[in-house]
């Protein structure tokens, strides 16, 4: 579990024997009736995604004048129970009046004659809806102060980093676009200076027309003589930190690290069995890395993740350590899997995300016996935000040698739905409801034998690279090429950097021609011009393994173990190779033949 700590008690306690005065504080614990702050409309809440006001965030000390809303909304890092809260606020309020994008929360005539280093402090956070955080450009936070009846200046503001759909975050020069800390679902503390006055008013104005996007604010302070305390921000937990025995290391996650008012350097420290590094895809190291602070400020810095090689079977659960003087250590906790070497199976062998409703995945049997498809289910993911139970389908009967089994949305195209019975036909919500960013997995029992995508990283809008196609899970069509004899569970080695190394085929969207059977050979010949070759049975315990070309001649064939060693180097002439001096486990053969090499895993048992 992830943790955020600041240290806001101890040092505000620490700080008024020094000083510090709080002229004004509100913390909305208490239900004040209006005798601290007015808004421009009544507070309300629909129970659900439409609310503005006093928000009881986890229902322990609820009242007849607590706004209450769905058990979806989360933050963390709460002072007490209670925060002011705003989504959708263009909807009508409890009274059946009609609501407005544009509303205010209204502090007036605040004494501050005589105080001369006023500060505005507050707290802020926004449910990121599992990790989407989809503000518009015209969503947004202001805060206005006003001395004197002179006209109100703005001090502090929080925009979309986008023109849409983009992560909320401080908007520094208030020109409309956020380009300081990002505002995430843990509560963060933010000041701003107010000028030198007598009569001082604040107006928060909330700017949030539809959907999900939504901002709480949190204990309200105007403070003399403030002093900040330190504190560290860390991004989310990570986990699917995975890899088959003998893989390693695992697929990178990365998490960001950012911090204010700092009095030394961050470092962040790795677990036993996870390493780290500021770079992807090298640097990794099992030591910590220290982050230099600059006139106490940490901008976010984006800190990479992986599961060490050479691990055991079994599951690794442990937290990375983010600390810094004066702050409490803070947590960002990694899961990851090293499963044994798996056995052939079932696996997907097209997956389609076409025009409107017309997605589908096609599950081929390579066996050569039947399968009770009552052991098999796929799941769904929606957005990076792992697997959702309602995009849970359990498969039924039976599955022959050599079929397919197209399961599809039950408002794909006639075509599609051609090809499978109403059973395999799903409504909304449905693993096979997927926009590109959605990951699909297939399991046998509770393992995981095949997946397209990682159900926790959302790639944004255009979807995943596959075989070198930027965005190819979106709009396209993937065919598995006809030399993959069984399922992959890291959706990096599967997906490929290009067309010869992955595992895909590419096709335009509403590709349907192949849908329905598996393999083509005719699809792998003519698409992709470089030699092919079929390396089967695999996994293997029979002591051959028989290489297939789609073209004539001999093949040379190396073996290498996973150190790289060449334990092979032969001439194949009759299809078969001698594997059975190699000890069980996990080999890459390089084929050769007329200038073309590919480089296939072979699995010993």
């Amino acid at each position: 579990m992830k943790h955020f700590y600041s240290l806001i008690f101890a040092f505000f306690i620490l700080n008024l024997s020094f000083g510090q005065t709080v002229i004004f504080q509100e913390t909305f614990e208490n239900y004040n009736n209006g005798t601290t702050y007015t808004t421009s409309q009544p507070e309300y809440s629909d129970g659900g995604g439409d609310f503005f006001g006093r928000t009881d965030l986890d229902g322990s000390a609820f009242d007849s004048n607590d706004l209450t809303v769905g058990s979806y909304y989360s933050l963390s890092n709460t002072e007490g129970n209670f925060c002011f809260a705003a989504m959708d606020i263009d909807a009508a309020n409890e009274t059946g009046s009609g609501g407005s994008s544009s509303q205010t929360l209204n502090i007036d005539n605040l004494n501050v004659d005589g105080f001369s280093n006023l500060s505005f402090v507050i707290l802020l956070a926004e449910d990121d809806d599992g990790g989407n955080q989809d503000w518009d450009a015209s969503d947004g936070l202001t805060i206005e102060v006003q001395l004197d009846e002179g006209g109100f200046n703005p001090i502090l503001a929080v925009k979309s980093v986008s023109s849409s759909n983009g992560e909320p975050a401080i908007d520094t020069d208030f020109d409309g676009v956020g380009d300081g800390t990002s505002i995430t679902s843990s509560f963060q503390e933010f000041t701003a200076a107010i000028p030198q006055g007598s009569i001082l008013d604040i107006k928060i104005s909330f700017n949030f027309n539809s959907g999900d996007e939504d901002i709480a604010i949190d204990n309200l302070r105007v403070v003399d003589g403030y002093s900040a305390s330190p504190a560290i921000n860390l991004g989310n937990d990570i986990s699917g930190l995975n890899y088959i025995l003998g893989n390693g290391p695992s697929n990178e996650g990365n998490f960001s690290v950012s911090g204010t008012d700092l009095i030394d350097d961050v470092t962040v420290t790795p677990p036993t069995n996870f390493e780290i590094s500021l770079s992807t895809g090298s640097g990794f190291t099992s030591s910590p890395i220290v982050l230099p602070q600059t006139n106490g400020e940490l901008s976010s810095t984006t800190v990479h993740t992986r599961l060490k090689s050479g691990l055991d079977i079994g599951s690794y659960s442990e937290d990375i350590i983010v600390s810094s003087q004066g702050v409490e250590n803070g947590s960002v906790n990694l899961t990851g899997e090293v499963f044994d070497i798996p056995s052939q199976d079932l696996f997907i062998s097209e997956y389609a995300e076409g025009s409107s409703n017309n997605k589908y995945v096609e599950i081929y049997n390579p066996l050569s016996t039947s399968v009770n498809l009552a052991d098999y289910s796929l799941k769904g993911s929606n957005n990076g935000g792992g697997w959702i139970p309602a995009r849970d389908f359990q498969l039924s009967g039976e599955l022959n040698p050599g079929e397919t089994l197209v399961v599809c949305t039950n408002q794909a195209d006639p075509i599609i739905l051609a090809l499978t019975s109403t059973d395999f036909q799903l409504a909304y919500e449905s693993p096979v409801h997927h926009n590109g960013n959605d990951a699909v997995g297939l399991f046998n029992g509770t393992t995981l034998i095949d997946i397209v995508g990682n159900p926790d990283n959302d790639p944004g809008s255009g979807g995943w690279e596959v075989a070198g196609t930027a965005g190819a899970t979106k709009d396209n069509t993937l065919v598995r090429k006809n030399t993959v004899t069984m399922g992959n569970i890291s959706w990096t080695e599967s997906s490929g950097t290009s067309a010869s190394d992955s595992e895909w085929v590419v096709l335009d969207n509403n590709t349907w021609t192949y849908a329905g059977s598996h393999p083509h050979s005719q699809l792998s010949v003519d698409e992709k011009p470089y030699t092919f070759y079929n390396l089967f049975p695999n996994p293997t315990n029979s002591g051959f393994v028989t290489i297939k070309s789609n073209q004539m001649g001999v093949v040379q064939a190396q073996v290498f173990d996973l150190l790289g060693k060449e334990v092979i180097n032969t001439i194949v002439k009759n299809e078969l190779m001698d594997v059975s001096n190699l000890n069980a486990g996990v080999y890459i053969v390089k084929l050769t033949q007329n200038n073309s090499s590919s480089s296939k895993k072979l699995i010993i048992q």
